[in-house]
């Protein structure tokens, strides 16, 4: 039999280290690939939101032949429809001549709540220009 003398439970405390060590570095991958697709998700659904703005133009001035302009408060309501259709939280305003789409996702963590991360928000903005056809 071999006797350790005064080191009786050092390689536990650095096993116990190191698995801290490789569950945080696996967190690190997983969650954060999972941040990166929330925040490509959050861009994609702001910008295909404000695309819908963008095709709210006036019916009347398409039926008679005109110009077929955009009506801003309708193009503000055809975005936040897209939104409440994808579950996605957000929000939209006319700035000029463009529509602006802000969205935010938030998502609970797999392995990164282990160290007290338990959740993270990502936010993506899409914008379109409210220009004529002409």
């Amino acid at each position: 039999m071999i006797r350790l003398g005064g080191e009786r439970g050092s390689v536990s405390v650095w096993l116990v280290g190191l698995s801290l060590a490789l569950i945080i570095a696996i967190g690190w991958a997983v969650d954060g690939s999972r941040k990166a697709q929330a925040h490509s998700e959050a861009t994609s659904v702001a910008e295909e939101a404000a695309r819908a703005a963008g095709q709210a133009l006036r019916v009347q001035a398409v039926a008679s032949g005109q110009v077929a302009e955009v009506n801003p408060q309708q193009a503000v309501a055809e975005a936040e429809r897209y939104l409440a259709a994808t579950g996605v939280a957000g929000s939209a305003a006319v700035q000029g001549n463009r529509i602006v789409v802000d969205t935010t996702i938030t998502r609970t963590t797999i392995f990164l709540s282990i160290i007290g991360v338990s959740e993270f928000s990502v936010h993506g903005r899409g914008a379109a220009d409210l220009v004529s056809d002409r």
